[in-house]
């Protein structure tokens, strides 16, 4: 049977091959499909200073920086650059800048520990590091575990100040007038973003995302996404290092023209606080934020009249909470989008004005996408119309590949340039897309990616660890996946040793791999004649909640 394949609702629009910086800031008229904008528009505003950076200056200071980094890299800009920290103005003009010189940019979670960031810059290839202040000490405490020295030249703070022997980005930039590096054709499909995702299974993996990938994602929103204009404004504090905060609230809201109002993390005050002072008309949120605005007592103080229109990425939005923060703001429209790194990001989204009733679907297909559903039988078999399968999907957003492991490409990307996403789907006569359930393996703790295989290498090199498996478990007080790990342990006290097995792990990773979701202690981890960990039947396990949790971080909730 030939495989059923299903078509974006909308025409596709021009897919420009060009480089980034050259369609959001093109040299000459017709140059981008983009309309022009006027140069005094503002284009970030810091949320809590309210400094802000015109379109003209964000381009004037990244060409500018650009051609520092190219003077760094002795006439050509370093292959690979690193940016370590929360978002900021400066990491915004570090960003542009990377894809003004032709730099491939490598994002780093600001919660990484020292030998998680290692691990990236090592895999990477980076040659250059850009640093928030408050991550250079975490920086030098990497420095042992670094293939690459990186002598004082190669690291820059992203700060007005810093202490010896760095200097920031303001005392590297040259005077004068200077040009983005050309990406015209072949050229385009040059790796822009090198974002590091742990994919459908696995240890985290750099996605190369083209300058054609997400010029294409940009063409693509802005049919199928929110239409927005000059006088709109967009929150941004999902982080930078995400591609959910990279596409959506870093440079697309630059092509229609609007501003973006930057907040290092999401603070609750804060953010009501910017929302009202700014006029901000478009959130982009993930579902734990619904769940502490709506338990808040501060979002009644503050005028957020003009929040229009909030999108909910990352992970899914259960009913009861769009319900719920529906009639907590009655005239701002919740919509949802569903996508992945390795798509740039999104697959399907919505705009407000087709939004009403179809709240719960994640929307239709963006143009130039292309979509089977496949039967889970491990076969290339597509399901019949209106049954649930994985969703694959092609088109000119899906990612070249993985960074240096043509295994892993080869495992996620079919013949025929099919992405396996993972995700079990259906969809509707109209073409409506529910995501139902998801075969892999992958937590999402707040947005963030935990591959359980990480975990499980963390964890197993702990002394009193005989073995181990991990999966997540839901909380839907906190609308979030948490880590559970089930241990084999050695000794008798087993609480005890839990305990501390808990606090050795969140002295060594990211919050969001902290074991949130507690530890269970059992004689043996469930595994097929393989040595395959069968995480289904923990999985299941854990839903069943027939086992006790003998131990998580001091001050976790269940």
């Amino acid at each position: 049977m030939p495989p059923v394949i299903y078509e974006a609702p909308y025409p596709a629009p021009f897919f420009p091959q060009q480089s980034v910086f050259q369609y959001l800031f093109p040299e000459a008229p017709g140059i981008s499909p983009l309309p022009a904008f006027d140069d005094q528009l503002p284009a970030f505003i810091d949320g809590k200073s309210g400094r802000t950076l015109t379109r003209a200056e964000l381009r004037s200071l990244a060409l500018r920086l650009a051609a520092a980094m190219r003077a760094i890299g002795g006439a050509e800009a370093p292959g690979v650059a690193c940016i370590w920290g929360f978002n900021s103005l400066e990491w915004v003009v570090a960003a542009y800048a990377c894809m003004a010189a032709g730099v491939t940019l490598s994002p780093a979670n600001a919660g990484y520990t020292p030998s998680e960031l290692a691990h990236q810059i090592n895999d990477s290839g980076a040659e250059l590091v850009f640093l928030a202040p408050s991550h250079i000490a975490m920086f030098d405490e990497a420095r042992p575990l670094l293939k690459r020295s990186f002598p004082p030249e190669r690291v820059v703070i992203l700060a007005e100040s810093a202490d010896a022997p760095y200097k920031t980005m303001y005392d590297i930039l040259p005077q004068g007038e200077f040009t983005a590096q050309r990406f015209d054709r072949a050229d385009a499909q040059a790796t822009a973003w090198l974002c590091y995702s742990s994919g459908t299974t696995g240890l985290p993996k750099g996605v190369m995302t083209s300058h054609f990938n997400i010029t294409s994602q940009i063409q693509a929103g802005n049919i199928g996404f929110q239409r927005m204009r000059p006088g709109d404004a967009v929150i941004a504090f999902i982080p930078y290092s995400h591609i959910y905060g990279a596409v959506i609230g870093l440079l697309q809201p630059i092509s229609q023209g609007s501003a973006v109002v930057v907040l290092p993390r999401f603070e609750e005050v804060p953010v009501l606080q910017a929302i009202e002072r700014f006029k901000v008309t478009l959130g982009l949120f993930v579902p734990p934020v619904f769940i502490v605005l709506l338990n808040s007592p501060h979002v009644r103080k503050y005028d957020l009249s003009s929040l229009k229109t909030i999108m909910s990425g990352a992970a899914p939005l259960s009913a009861e909470l769009l319900q719920a923060f529906t009639a907590l703001i009655p005239q701002c429209r919740i919509i949802q989008a569903y996508g992945m790194t390795e798509t740039s990001p999104n697959i399907a989204n919505m705009h407000r004005g087709i939004s009403v009733g179809r709240e719960y679907s994640v929307g239709r297909l963006l143009p130039g996408f292309q979509a089977r559903l496949v039967k889970d039988d491990g076969e290339d078999a597509d399901t019949t119309r209106g049954e649930a399968g994985e969703l694959w999907v092609r088109g000119p957003c899906v990612m070249k590949g993985y960074h240096n492991n043509p295994a892993a490409t080869d495992a996620t990307i079919a013949p025929g340039g099919w992405l396996k996403t993972g995700d079990v789907v259906t969809r509707d006569a109209e073409g409506w897309l529910s995501v139902v359930d998801r075969k892999k393996e992958l937590i999402k703790y707040k947005g963030f990616q935990v591959a359980p295989a990480e975990m499980e290498g963390l964890l197993i090199q702990h002394d009193d660890v005989l073995d181990v498996g991990v999966v997540g478990v839901y909380d839907p007080k906190q609308a979030t996946e948490l880590v559970r790990a089930y241990l084999v342990l050695k000794g008798d006290n087993k609480e005890s040793v839990a305990e501390q097995v808990a606090a050795w792990v969140a002295q060594r990773a990211a919050r969001a791999k902290h074991l949130s979701g507690g530890i269970v202690v059992v004689d043996a981890i469930p595994k097929s004649p393989s040595g395959k960990i069968l995480r289904k039947l923990l999985r299941e396990r854990a839903k069943a909640d027939a086992d006790p949790v003998v131990a998580m971080p001091r001050g976790a909730k269940l």
